[in-house]
Order: C-alpha cells, then structure tokens, then sequence
C-alpha cells in the first residue's frame, strides 16, 4: 500500500515538499470516524476517534517518498496504521500515521495556521537533519536527541530574523556568500560542520573556496545571581569536559546559571528554568536585568549567548549542591562578595567569558541595581 491520508503538519505544502523530497500529487480527502485534535501533551496533532478529519490523499508514492515520509514520522512517534479514506473516487485503502502510544488528544481543536506560526520556521530547519539521518542511524536514535535537533534549529530561525544595529563594520548581507556546500561530519548533543564558501574579500576581490569547520551547539542562556542588599553573588562550579580535553590541571570550573534554550523557550523562560534547577533559587522576569547577546566564539562554534544578572535574595545557607540527576549534573553553588569576583577577573581565577562579561556589566550597573 503505497498512499497515504495525511493530515496535521504534512497539510502544509511547505514541509510536505521538504519531507518527501518530491510532488507527491496529493488531493483532498477525508477519513470516516475519525477527527484532529490538540495532543494532550502538546502543541501537534492526533487522530481521535468520532467525527471526520480532512486532509490530503496522495498519489501512489515513490519509494523513496515512502522511504521519506515513513523515516520522519516514525522518528517522530508516529507509525503507520491502515485505513479506508473517501478521496474524490469514492473509497481508498491508504495508510495513515497514528501517534504510537502517546498521551492521546486533549480534547482542543489542533490549527495548522497557529502552528505554522508558531512552530513553522523550526519545524522546516529540524526536518532537514532529521532526513539526513535516513540510512545513518535508527529512528530511535533521531528521537533520543529530537530536543537537541530543534533546539538548534530554534537558534538558527532566531538568528535569521535578528538584524543587529550596523554603526560601524561591513554591511554585506549573508546572501552575497557563495556556499559551495556543507558537509555534516558529525550529528548529536552537538553538530560538527565543514563548510565550503567563497566570499567578497574588503578588497573587492573573492576569496575563492575556503574551507571552514565549525560546532553547531544549541543558543543558551546564563545568568549571574546578584542580592544587592548584601552586595554579593552566586557562582555554580561544575567539571567541564572542555576544560578537560585541553589539558587544564583544573577542569571544574566557576560559572554564572547557564542552560539550552529548549526549543519553544525563550532566553528569560529558559533563564528563569535554569536558575531554579542549578542554584535552587526562583526568580521571575521583572527581576532579570538584560546583559548581552553574543557569540562566544564565531570562529568555530556556532553559538549564541543570551547573558543576565537576576536580583535575588541570597542569605548564609543559599549555596548547596544542585543540579538535574537525570541531565548527570554535578553542580556546587558558592555565595561570594561582588568585589571578591570582579578581584577575579584580573587574577585569571574567573576564567569562564560569560562570567566576566556578566561581572563586568554588573560592576558598572552596581551603584543602580543596589539605589
């Protein structure tokens, strides 16, 4: 059986034609018995019983689109269960996808419209490396890291509708780079990438193809802890393998709060999460203050950093150890005198770039936060 009932996301034409890497020549069809509804569990569609659901019948597939189409939603959860669909020739045997043992529907109508705009842009980023997984690694395997990949492609859809103020600087845009190709080294908690691009030189000249790798790591957020009563700071120390690999004799390292942007967060959600689950302090977003955003390091890791210092209220007793055991953290918070960590800047001690940026705009915003 080689056609399908589709209906949720696939009805977008836009990730239908990404997924199935060709027309699959779809027309409108419904499915008897059955309608879409919000998952319980979340923001996407499931079939549940009663009523009717309207989707797209396809044509016979390719094997190949099958081949497509079935890696996708079977990474998703999904599996592909037989059906009678009234098409417009009357009545079709196809296959359709069933959430595989999910939390079932929530009893909420599900909207393409709403989660296109919501969700769309992602979406379409995840999907292309979730399909260059077809033939490398099993399904299970692209589900075990479905966080990652679309944390991932949150940062790059962020990215790509962020326009930086220009004062001073080169003002090409990104399109006037000729991107020969990229190849994909590397695909899990991180992606490695070599990328092959030929660019305007400040000369007028091309650089012809240069060849470039970089790591490909979710965008974060990190956030300073600072009670300006007492005049002190929370730092977290945990080993870092980073550290580790470049041989330093000392591998666990002081830090701000610092987590993953999941995908569906934003950098104030994720640094209000964070702060809870590594330094066991709740703060909310009147009292987070904006320090920067920025790459860490461009040159190699693809990466952006969203920086705050949160006013809390930090008495004796409120370090400790923290940290998510199931997420294998190790976390031990250390309350410190501002002066203390900004005498650590100099000494080399504070040797972690969003804890000195962090340190840094506090020292000039101290006499504010603390009137």
């Amino acid at each position: 059986m080689s056609r399908y009932f589709l209906f949720g996301t696939l009805l977008w034409d836009a990730l239908l034609a990404d997924v199935a890497g060709e027309d699959v020549g779809v027309s409108r069809a419904v499915l008897p018995g059955w309608s879409v509804e919000r998952a319980a569990a979340g923001d996407w569609p499931v079939l549940v019983p009663g009523g009717t659901a309207k989707g797209y019948l396809t044509a016979p597939l390719s094997p190949k689109a099958k081949a497509r189409l079935d890696w996708y939603e079977v990474a998703f959860g999904y599996a592909p269960e037989a059906v009678t669909v009234d098409g417009p020739e009357g009545p079709v045997a196809a296959l359709v996808y069933r959430e595989a043992g999910g939390s079932g529907g929530s009893g909420e109508d599900w909207s393409l419209t709403d989660w296109v705009a919501k969700h769309g842009a992602r979406t379409r980023i995840a999907a292309a490396e979730v399909l260059r997984g077809l033939g490398k690694v099993t399904p299970q395997e692209i589900a075990a890291r479905r966080g990652f990949i679309q944390s991932r492609a949150q940062g790059i859809a962020t990215a790509l509708d962020t326009h930086r103020p220009t004062t001073l600087g080169c003002t090409t845009r990104a399109d006037a780079v000729d991107v020969k190709r990229v190849d994909y080294v590397y695909e899990g908690f991180h992606r490695v990438e070599e990328w092959f691009i030929d660019h305007p030189r400040f000369d007028g000249g091309q650089s012809g193809t240069v060849k470039r790798a970089i790591s490909h790591v979710s965008d974060a957020s990190t956030v300073l802890p600072y009670d300006p009563r007492r005049d002190r700071v929370l730092l977290v120390e945990q080993i870092r393998v980073g550290a580790l690999a470049k041989g330093d004799p000392l591998p666990w390292m002081l830090e701000p709060v610092a987590g993953l942007i999941d995908a569906g967060e934003t950098p104030e959600s994720a640094a209000i999460r964070e702060t809870w689950e590594e330094a066991g302090l709740k703060v909310a977003p009147k009292d987070l203050h904006f320090v920067g955003r920025y790459y860490p390091s461009p040159g190699g890791l693809a990466q952006i950093l969203h920086s705050f210092v949160a006013i809390c209220d930090l008495p004796d007793g409120a370090d400790g150890l923290h940290g998510v055991l199931t997420e294998d953290e190790d976390i031990r918070a250390h309350l410190l005198s501002l002066d203390d960590l900004l005498a650590m800047v100099p000494s080399g001690e504070a040797a972690n770039a969003p804890l000195i940026v962090s340190a840094q705009w506090l020292a000039l915003h101290r006499d504010r936060l603390r009137g």
